[in-house]
């Protein structure tokens, strides 16, 4: 009888306790002093005016110090290095940083807060990743149509979990996406993918801001009719 009642209780309490093993975003974006990543980045800049541009080249990130801000979380620094082609040296380009706190993963780009990552790493996740954001409005940019307010109101939500995914010469066990959907109509096209893996970080970046007053071909494919606006890709090449 007693075996019978312990067993019981057993079985009751481990059914409250929370699940093991679950994923957190650092996972997938570790923070690690002396962690670096080297990308290919490929971009196509649209003009309302003057002739299309392609531009690419490599950017390196590396973590490189902790800083406490004013909230007094922890944040890493990330100095990005630039060059344009594999024989030149690095130049530093920028710095950014980045921070997990109370599930989110938080990336500082330029001046702007963007959460990357929040728990919990699931299909049905959907959170507002751009809702630090503020002010747009206010911030200059050469051409009327790249305004930053194209940022607003994005959701974000996590596809292809737990998957493998290979880039190159790269085999990834464990990856997962992140979609992040703006404003798309017949003028506006406003998205964006990126691909995460275990251990390593961002790994594949896929980024569009398109705008145009074409209305002749709707069905047309975004990069036949685009007047105005650019696309970034990044490819993972190096690794640490």
């Amino acid at each position: 009888m007693l075996v019978a009642i312990t067993s019981m209780l057993f079985f009751a309490c481990d059914e409250n306790e929370p699940p093991e093993n679950l994923d957190t975003p650092l996972q997938y974006f570790p923070l690690e002093i002396g962690k670096f990543r080297v990308y290919s980045v490929d971009s196509i800049n649209y003009h309302e005016t003057i002739p299309n541009d392609t531009t690419s080249w490599q950017v390196k990130e590396i973590l490189v110090d902790t800083f406490y801000d004013l909230t007094d979380n922890l944040n890493y620094t990330i100095e990005r290095y630039r060059r344009q082609f594999a024989t030149d040296e690095w130049t530093i380009a920028n710095v950014w940083s980045v921070m997990y706190d109370n599930g989110q993963l938080v990336k500082n780009e330029n001046n702007l807060r963007f959460i990357k990552l929040v728990e919990p790493i699931t299909a049905d996740t959907k959170w507002n990743g751009n809702i630090y954001l503020g002010g747009l409005d206010d911030l200059p940019v050469a051409e009327e149509c790249n305004e930053l307010t194209f940022y607003e109101d994005w959701e974000y939500t996590y596809a292809n979990v737990h998957t493998t995914y290979d880039i190159d010469l790269f085999n990834f066990d464990n990856t997962l996406k992140v979609i992040q959907q703006g404003d798309s109509n017949l003028i506006w096209f406003d998205y964006a993918e990126e691909i995460y893996a275990e251990n390593v970080g961002l790994i594949q970046q896929d980024f569009y801001h398109y705008y145009t007053q074409d209305l002749t071909c709707p069905t047309c494919p975004w990069e036949q009719r685009v007047q105005c606006g650019f696309s970034v890709k990044m490819r993972i090449l190096d690794f640490n």
